[in-house]
Formats: structure tokens, C-alpha cells, sequence
């Protein structure tokens, strides 16, 4: 644990009434700078959708969106070879898996209707959002 998380965790302690429970609230991803892995996830995701909208719009050959995709493909790659170290790795890598799973089991984005999905993809879903929520 870092100097200014253990900081923050004791000052959580610190502020709790003393009536109640001990509760911990911990740092907040947003205070904490972002690491070189979560910012290539947040990076990987608007390459996609640049990607997306560029490849249709300039009206993309076949190597161009190859080569495009090969580059966040690297960094999907990355994001199941690298372990996790913070809560802001975890929302970021949450974050790609569920553009990734989104764009593969809703592909039509004007036909977003989640209850067509099996009970699985749903699950997966639900659980990539409450991830990226708890680690906010």
C-alpha cells in the first residue's frame, strides 16, 4: 500500500463515528493518477470507435482496419497478460472487456435490446458495468 493510500485509509478510519461499525471507504480511482495500462485500455476503447466511424466514413481498404485493429488488439492482449495493480486498472480493463463484449453480442448499436441475450451474456454484462461502478 502506497504512502497516500494508507494516508486516506486511515483518515477514513479516522472520520468514522465511533457509535458505529468501522468503515473503511477506499481512495477513490479518481484521486489516483492512472496507470500506463489503464490509460492504453481507455485509449484501446476510442481507437474502436474511431476505427468504427473512420474505417466507413474514408471508406477504409482491408489492411488499413487490419492494421488499425492490430494495434488495440495489442493492447486487449496486454490487458490479459498484465495483472491488475490498482482498482483503476480493473475499471479500465472492465471497461474495454465490455466495449469489446458490447460490440460483439449487441453489434447492431441501433439495436441494443439486452433482453434478446441469453441469461449468460446478460450476466456479463451486468457484472463488467457493477465492476466499472465499484471501482469508480
Amino acid at each position: 500500500m502506497t504512502a497516500p493510500t494508507r494516508r486516506a485509509a486511515l483518515g477514513a478510519i479516522l472520520a468514522t463515528p465511533l457509535t458505529g461499525g468501522a468503515v473503511m471507504a477506499l481512495p477513490s480511482v479518481a484521486a489516483a493518477p492512472r496507470s500506463d495500462l489503464a490509460e492504453a485500455c481507455l485509449w484501446a476503447i476510442r481507437h474502436i470507435d474511431y476505427i468504427n466511424t473512420a474505417a466507413v466514413s474514408d471508406h477504409w481498404d482491408d489492411d488499413r482496419i487490419s492494421d488499425e485493429g492490430d494495434r488495440s488488439d495489442a493492447v486487449v492482449d496486454r490487458a490479459i497478460a498484465e495483472p491488475s495493480r490498482s482498482l483503476s486498472d480493473l475499471q479500465a480493463k472492465a471497461q474495454l472487456c465490455l466495449k469489446d463484449f458490447a460490440d460483439h453480442a449487441l453489434p447492431f448499436k441501433d439495436n441494443q435490446d439486452e433482453s434478446a441475450l441469453d441469461v449468460g451474456q446478460r450476466l456479463v454484462l451486468t457484472v463488467l458495468r457493477e465492476v466499472i461502478k465499484l471501482c469508480g
